[in-house]
């Protein structure tokens, strides 16, 4: 075999092998899906009472479909519209709708303790600034955190700790262990698949101190809901007693109109075999019959439902 066949030859097999490394690298970042969300199925069903012109009527009884798995409330937003005004379900208060345009979006679990908190971090030059307390974004001369890209960094009072492989429900005190100071160093708070080139927040909770205000923070993911990058989300809850101003914010919280009733104690966790009632929360949602959307989101994902509209 003469040099020129060999080395058509090769060219040949080179490029082949780039092709089905790219087909094959293509593949994989077109078909990743996110481990965030939840397989459950949500089984809608109009409550059995009749509904009148009062204001605290049940609504809907929804329960999981077979093979379920238990659910976080802090990671639950469930929200009903009716007659085109939407209603966040919770145990006590919900996100105001319609808040200011700002670089920080929050809204409130349906535990009505836990926000979850998404930074628009695209400006590559310049900072987005978090006060956490108030859930708000803020300036560079009162901040927890600061967000540029994928590099977040805390204020310079902030002491903090990462529990790595700890879930978020399960840190409800303090910690014991000594708390870093370092704040001039970008926190480590995720992991780069260079597969399918992704950042993945890495598993864990940090917890933040300064003066006598403790709270937790995980990070969820670093894509809005249009899969864009550089929009760090995160969950963030009070610890231990701590104050939350941002939970008696009227410009942020309100009473909720729909209400959540289980019979469960577990106040955690939908559990797979839970049944849950929505019901008015002296609010007139629904005067004698009216047709409910029901759209619920887990961990930012929506969750499939039996029926994405009923006539009550």
């Amino acid at each position: 075999m003469n040099r020129k066949r060999l080395t058509t030859i090769v060219v040949c097999v080179s490029m082949i092998i780039l092709l089905v490394v790219g087909a094959v690298w293509t593949y994989l970042v077109t078909s990743y899906e996110s481990d965030l969300g939840t397989s459950n199925t949500v089984v809608v069903s109009s409550s059995e009472s009749p509904v009148d012109g009062s204001d605290d009527n049940l609504l809907l009884e929804l329960s999981f479909a077979d093979d379920a798995e238990d659910l976080l409330w802090s990671s639950l937003e469930i929200e009903l519209e009716i007659e085109g005004s939407a209603h966040t379900c919770s145990f006590g208060v919900q996100s105001k709708s319609n808040q200011s345009d700002s670089l920080v979006s929050t809204n409130l679990g349906s535990d009505g303790l836990t926000f979850t908190a998404e930074i628009d971090a695209t400006d590559e030059e310049a900072f987005t600034y978090f006060e956490i307390g108030e859930q708000i974004e803020s300036d560079a001369s009162n901040y927890w955190m600061r967000f540029s890209s994928t590099d977040i960094f805390l204020g310079e009072n902030v002491s903090w700790i990462f529990l790595e492989d700890a879930s978020f429900v399960e840190i409800v005190e303090n910690p014991t262990s000594e708390l870093s100071n370092d704040t001039e160093s970008s926190l480590d708070w995720y992991t780069y698949d260079l597969s399918v080139h992704r950042v993945d927040p890495n598993e864990g909770v940090y917890v933040l101190q300064k003066d006598d205000m403790w709270f937790k923070v995980s990070f969820l993911t670093y894509y809005n809901s249009d899969d864009d990058s550089r929009y760090p989300t995160m969950q963030v809850a009070a610890l231990n007693g701590t104050d939350f101003p941002a939970l008696s914010n009227p410009d942020l919280v309100i009473p909720s109109t729909c209400m959540i009733f289980t019979e469960d104690l577990d106040m955690d966790y939908w559990n797979a075999n839970e049944t849950i009632t929505l019901a008015e929360n002296g609010f007139n949602l629904c005067s004698q019959s009216c047709t409910i959307k029901i759209n619920i989101e887990y961990e930012t994902t929506l969750v499939e439902v039996s029926k994405s509209e009923i006539q009550i």
